[in-house]
C-alpha cells in the first residue's frame, strides 16, 4: 500500500477560508500485480464533522478526465494519462463520481482531482449508508505527499 496525505496548517485555513477539508490521506492499494485495476481510499477530514471516506477503483488510462461525449471532466487537468478512477456504490455497479490521481514522475508526490457531488460516507463503507458530497471548488484539487503507510492503515481493508 502507498500512503498519500497533506495536513492544512491554521494559517494555510485562514488564508483560504472557503476550504472546508483540513486533512487528506490516500490509500493506494495493490492486490495483485497482475491485475491492472487499483483500490483507492480516501479519507477527507473537514474542519468540524466526521471524516469522509470515497472509495474508487483506478486505471491508468491514456485520455483519462475525458467522458463519452469528449468533454473534459476536470478543465485544469491538460495531461494525456492519468489513474482515472470510478466511484461506486457498495454491492453494486453503480456509478457515483469520479476522480483522477496524477502522479509525480518520482512517485512521491501527486495531484488528487475529485468531482462534485461524490458518494462518501461517515465511516468505513459498510458501515454507514453512502450519500453524495457537494464539494466547494476549494476541496476539489489536492496536492499530496507520500507519507508512511500507517497513517492510511486505519482505513484500508
Amino acid at each position: 500500500m502507498l500512503c498519500f496525505g497533506r495536513d492544512y496548517s491554521p494559517d494555510h485555513l485562514a488564508q483560504h477560508p472557503k476550504q472546508t477539508t483540513k486533512a487528506v490521506r490516500l490509500a493506494f492499494e495493490i492486490f495483485q500485480e497482475q491485475d491492472p485495476q487499483r483500490h483507492v481510499t480516501i479519507v477527507l477530514t473537514p474542519r468540524a464533522g466526521a471524516p469522509r471516506q470515497i472509495t474508487a477503483y483506478c486505471l491508468w488510462w491514456q485520455g483519462a478526465g475525458i467522458d463519452t461525449s469528449g468533454r473534459k471532466t476536470f478543465p485544469t487537468f491538460d495531461k494525456s494519462a492519468a489513474f482515472n478512477c470510478v466511484v461506486t456504490v457498495r454491492n453494486t455497479d453503480k456509478e457515483s463520481g469520479a476522480l483522477l490521481i496524477d502522479p509525480a514522475q518520482d512517485a512521491k508526490t501527486l495531484t488528487l482531482l475529485l468531482e462534485s457531488p461524490i458518494a462518501a460516507a461517515d465511516s468505513k463503507p459498510g458501515d454507514a449508508e453512502p450519500y453524495f458530497l457537494a464539494l466547494e471548488p476549494e476541496d476539489r484539487i489536492f496536492a499530496l505527499a507520500r507519507i508512511e503507510p500507517s497513517a492510511c492503515a486505519s482505513f484500508t481493508r
